[in-house]
Order: structure tokens, then C-alpha cells, then sequence
């Protein structure tokens, strides 16, 4: 957890045993808001973690479940060994997508979207990122076919 604010710089310091409460989740990012078998999940920076733990527990079988996962190098991947290690117990696909986000090619464009979900029109799709990867994003998807009722996306701002 990052200490970027006061109330995670004081969780931190609680020690082990001791009782907490926890509510939600509240956001678009739940199993509720699923409508269609196959899900393509998106994140970027800090998005990963609810990604994480959809790309675990939201139900399906081989192939219906994909996650893509936008980075700016491999080092910047977090959570690596567990994604891999839920992707080949479920089947999941899982893709890393690695570069500057100024470079001339655009790993989320519409057409690269297509090129790795081709039937991507027929998803639910998760997007958890930064802002401008978020709305860009989105836009994108929007472009390749994507219902606006089938994005469901959270933005972190920090």
C-alpha cells in the first residue's frame, strides 16, 4: 500500500492481529456490473490491484477472461508472478503492454486492441489507470465497437 495520505501513512503502522474494518467495494469495478461471459480487464499503474483481484475471482472458463497490462517497461510490472500463475490456472490470457506512453505506437489504440481481442465488441471490459491512459482508453474502445454500457473504469488520482 502506498502512504498517500494520511489515513494510508497510519495503516501502515497498525500491527498484526489488530482488528480493522473494511466496507465496499463501491466503485464500477465489481463482478455486479458484468453482463456478458467474456471480460477483457485494462490496467495501467495502480489499476493493476483491483485488476488483480478480478482477473482471480470474477468467474469464468478458458478464454473468457483477459487482462492487459500497460506499463512503461517490464521493471514497472508489479504483481508479475502472481498474474502469471492466475493466468495459467485459469486459462486467462494476459498480456503486457510495454513502452513509453509518447512512443509513435499505441498499444491501446483501437487496432491493436482488435488485433489481441478480436471479438472485443462481445466483452465486458475493466479499465483501472491513470487519467489519461483512462480516457484515452476509452475513447479507444469506444471507437473499436465497444458498447459504452459495457466499460466499466475507475480512475486513480493521487
Amino acid at each position: 500500500m502506498k502512504a498517500l495520505g494520511g489515513h494510508s501513512r497510519r495503516i501502515r503502522r497498525l500491527r498484526p492481529g489488530t482488528r480493522v474494518i473494511a466496507t465496499g467495494p463501491f466503485g464500477a469495478l465489481t463482478a455486479a456490473r458484468r453482463t456478458r461471459p467474456k471480460v477483457l480487464l485494462i490496467a495501467g499503474g495502480v489499476g493493476i490491484t483491483p485488476m488483480r483481484a478480478l482477473f482471480e475471482t470474477l468467474p469464468g472458463g478458458p478464454g473468457e477472461i483477459t487482462l492487459l497490462y500497460r506499463a512503461g517497461a517490464a521493471e514497472q510490472l508489479v504483481l508479475r508472478s502472481e498474474l502469471e500463475a492466475i493466468a495459467a490456472e485459469r486459462r486467462a490470457g494476459l498480456h503486457y503492454l510495454l513502452g513509453s506512453s509518447d512512443a509513435a505506437y499505441d498499444p491501446l489504440a483501437p487496432q491493436a486492441l482488435l488485433a489481441l481481442v478480436p471479438d472485443l465488441s462481445e466483452h465486458d471490459v475493466y479499465l483501472c489507470g491513470p487519467p489519461g491512459m483512462a480516457e484515452a482508453t476509452r475513447s479507444a474502445l469506444l471507437r473499436a465497437g465497444v458498447p459504452a454500457g459495457r466499460i466499466h473504469s475507475e480512475c486513480f488520482t493521487f
